[in-house]
């Protein structure tokens, strides 16, 4: 009995062995943390915010997305060029969002994330209002496992002044989320 090897059947074989070396190659995996507990006060999960000025008026954020981090295993992307990719890199988040689906004038997007290979944890706050302004608030910190990396109060300055800022000071207690807003184009500050 004769066996016959043509050229490009051997190509295949070759070409289907390489890609399962390399595909099989640097599957790093790493097993990464929920969205810590000792954060979700900053960041309470509720369906709206309801604030009032002094006037007795009011100003209504829904939320209609609250989304935390679960814990979670993260992979090497095998699909990168030549599966070698990027080591896994651990993020955990909890947002609040208006939905973009919303018809409410006012919009808020609201995030916490904590970076676990740099040990660090962000907050950003966007606020977009019917009187057609977007205000920005970030803060950064050192992140700890355990305590209040924001304090009990936290104080944030609008951090990207747009040509009409309607918001310009924001103030978020730990256990009760956003307090108060502080508006310039009402002259007036909104609290909860």
């Amino acid at each position: 009995m004769r066996f016959r090897f043509s050229l490009s059947g051997l190509v295949v074989i070759i070409l289907c062995s390489a890609i399962g070396l390399i595909s099989s190659c640097k599957k790093d995996s790493k097993d990464c943390p929920a969205f810590p507990d000792n954060l979700l006060p900053y960041i309470p999960n509720e369906s709206r915010l309801m604030f009032y000025n002094a006037n007795g008026d009011s100003l209504l954020f829904r939320t209609d997305v609250y989304d935390k981090t679960e814990q979670h295993t993260m992979t090497r992307n095998r699909l990168s060029v030549g599966g070698t990719g990027a080591k896994p890199y651990c993020v955990a988040s909890c947002a609040m969002n208006s939905s973009l689906l919303s018809s409410d004038a006012n919009q808020i997007g609201y995030t916490i994330k904590v970076d676990n290979e740099a040990d660090t944890v962000s907050l950003s706050l966007s606020i977009a209002s019917a009187l057609s302004t977007n205000d920005y608030f970030l803060r950064g910190a050192h992140f700890t496992p355990s305590g209040r990396p924001f304090g009990d109060t936290l104080q944030l300055s609008n951090s990207t002044p747009t040509t009409n800022p309607r918001f310009s000071q924001v103030t978020i207690v730990y256990g009760r989320g956003i307090v108060s807003l502080t508006d310039d184009v009402q002259n007036c500050v909104w609290v909860r």
